[in-house]
């Protein structure tokens, strides 16, 4: 990622010249508008064709700005970026993406904010009664991954000072207002009661969901995040007593979740802080917000975790670049838009079998679809043996392949009676099964860097196994 925003650079094709030299011999009948609603709603400053090629123009100039900085997470809105273009066209002079760039660095759009969204089922190590010098914490900050948890504190003064914590762990410099968050507090329900999830974001909006696609993104990767480290941790040290879980005491978390906060760091004011309706379904919200781990901060400090979790940091960061460059940003590369887009969904499933809410038979179900998500291009018979084989290739030296093969078969024939029964015929290790797909996926990302895309077979090939 380019470290500063006015470093980037945009190359003016021969149709972005087009549109550029175009507003630039406009310049002296844009003036006629403050803003580029008024441009889009005249119907008597401008005739109906030059309104008509002055706002494709400005959309054509607008997808690669937006393009350049998005790619760069620069999240700046498409309705400020609309008017940024206007304004610059107004002044003549032309090269218009390198003085918007300009602007937005001049005006401090680098400086990162923040997502504060509420989590359930989510937990973390409490030390001992009377326990002197502990190394628990209550609060993990992520930094390399962006991203920082806490526990519920029952306490609106405790939250505020727990988020500002995060905030300035993450590299948020700006102040945040407390009011804005006591304001926010009486309308979300979960504020201080469930744990919370802020993702560190630079991001600025004009309109209220135009960037909810990013936000939904980070906060999907961050909590796989989260449940990656757990299987591994817990596969090392066996599950938490309950008595010492946060998620167990004192705990008086909602699912009345209908909103998550936006942070934006606007120069010479404290943070912007703003409410903003979830514009999806309940379900979804509920899946969202849903991230049954548990965490251990003096876990996450053993030289097995500090291993782990760059990797996992890695690998999630490569697939969410992979995402939204192929996804979001629709390249013209369609097995690299399909192979992005089942690794992604492959993490979903992969969180529902984590699931608070879900029972033994939910969450095989979601674990083996993540895993034929994951290591299938489509299906095709003798899918068993094909799951057994690019294991092995993902996991070749693990000490333990074979049971992870074992339990992830397991869980596969599983799924299959529960789908014909109801309920599975043997007993499963599911978190066994979770440690393989974290270190599978793992694996898969680090071989992206180097994979040339093919129409019909990506993952066959990206793992040189096509049988």
């Amino acid at each position: 990622m380019t470290s500063t925003l006015g470093g980037l650079t945009v190359t003016l094709g021969k149709k972005l010249k087009q549109s550029d030299d175009f507003l630039k011999a406009k310049h002296n009948l844009l003036t006629q508008f403050d803003g580029i609603d008024d441009l889009v709603t005249d119907e008597k400053k401008l005739s109906a064709k030059d309104r008509q090629a002055i706002e494709h123009h400005i959309l054509q100039l607008r997808a690669t700005i937006a393009r350049t900085l998005w790619s760069n997470e620069f999240y700046i809105g498409r309705s400020l970026l609309d008017d940024y273009i206007l304004h610059t066209a107004k002044n003549g002079g032309g090269d218009v993406p390198a003085r918007v760039i300009a602007g937005l660095a001049a005006a401090g759009a680098d400086r990162p904010g923040f997502v504060l969204y509420p989590l359930t089922g989510f937990g973390m190590e409490m030390p001992r009664i009377f326990a002197k010098d502990s190394k628990l914490r209550s609060e993990a900050v992520f930094k390399r991954a962006g991203f920082a948890v806490s526990t519920q504190s029952n306490s609106f003064d405790a939250a505020v000072a727990s988020i500002e914590r995060m905030a300035r762990g993450l590299g948020v410099k700006q102040r945040i207002d407390k009011s804005d968050f006591r304001h926010f507090a009486y309308t979300a329900k979960w504020f201080g009661k469930n744990p919370l999830m802020l993702v560190r974001i630079t991001s600025f909006t004009g309109d209220m969901y135009e960037n909810q696609f990013v936000y939904s993104l980070k906060i999907r990767v961050a909590a796989a995040n989260l449940l990656m480290l757990h299987s591994l941790s817990q596969e090392a040290v066996g599950p938490l007593d309950r008595h010492r879980n946060s998620s167990f005491v004192n705990n008086f978390e909602t699912l009345d979740i209908a909103h998550y906060l936006i942070g934006e760091a606007i120069r010479g004011r404290p943070m912007s802080t703003r409410r903003v309706p979830m514009n999806v379904s309940q379900l979804e919200l509920a899946k969202l917000s849903d991230v049954a781990a548990t965490l251990s901060t003096s876990a996450l400090a053993t030289s097995r975790m500090r291993r782990f979790a760059p990797k996992v940091t890695q690998a999630l960061n490569t697939v969410e670049r992979g995402y939204f460059r192929h996804v979001n940003l629709a390249t013209h590369s369609k097995p690299e838009n399909r192979l992005y887009r089942r690794l992604l969904t492959a993490l979903d499933w992969f969180r529902q079998s984590f699931s608070a809410r879900a029972n033994e038979a939910e969450a095989i179900v979601a674990l083996a679809v993540a895993f034929e998500t994951l290591l299938t291009d489509q299906y095709a018979p003798a899918i068993a043996e094909r799951l057994r084989r690019r294991i092995g290739i993902c996991m070749k030296g693990v000490p333990g392949l074979a049971s992870y093969q074992a339990s992830v078969l397991a869980i596969y024939y599983a799924r299959s009676s529960i789908v014909h029964t109801g309920e599975p015929d043997h007993a499963i290790d599911i978190h066994r099964g979770q440690v393989a797909f974290t270190r599978c996926f793992c694996a898969i990302a680090e071989r992206l860097t180097t994979w040339t895309p093919t129409s019909n077979n990506a993952m066959g090939d990206l793992l040189g196994d096509v049988t």
